[in-house]
């Protein structure tokens, strides 16, 4: 059985990602995003192997025990406001990434811009690029 510490976990879905028998759930709405950890008497413990956060801890089976849920509310993209991602997610990439790699040249800080957002910044700056470079070689 999975104890989870809520206190630790990131809502990053790994769990559920590798859980072979299903056991671990996951739903996101707009806003939110919750993870459900069914009371499981395997002793698989991929889970707990995989968990960035080491939030979950292979545990004896207790059925008295209650199954656990934890909410997280996604936060907004500074550029689209999109929700993308959960606080404790972006917290620990922030704890973890060196900081010089947090901004890029302009100051634009990564963390806080959701993947499209990003993709499409570079995708923009990449074009500007290339033009420029064309234009330089033109006669």
């Amino acid at each position: 059985m999975i104890k989870v510490d809520a206190s630790k976990c990131l809502g990053c879905f790994s769990c559920s990602n590798v859980c072979p028998s299903q056991n671990i759930t996951r739903n996101e709405t707009a806003e939110q995003r919750s993870v459900h950890w069914k009371k499981c008497k395997e002793e698989c413990d991929l889970c707990v192997e995989f968990c960035p956060a080491k939030a979950l801890t292979l545990v004896p089976f207790d059925e008295s025990a209650p199954e656990s849920l934890l909410t997280f509310d996604l936060v907004s993209c500074k550029i689209c406001k999109s929700r993308y991602a959960t606080m404790p997610m972006l917290k620990r990439i922030e704890s973890v990434l060196p900081a010089n790699l947090q901004k890029d040249s302009t100051g634009l800080d990564w963390i806080w811009i959701c993947p499209v957002c990003r993709r499409s910044i570079e995708a923009e700056r990449a074009t500007k690029q290339m033009v420029l470079g064309r234009s330089r070689k033109s006669p």
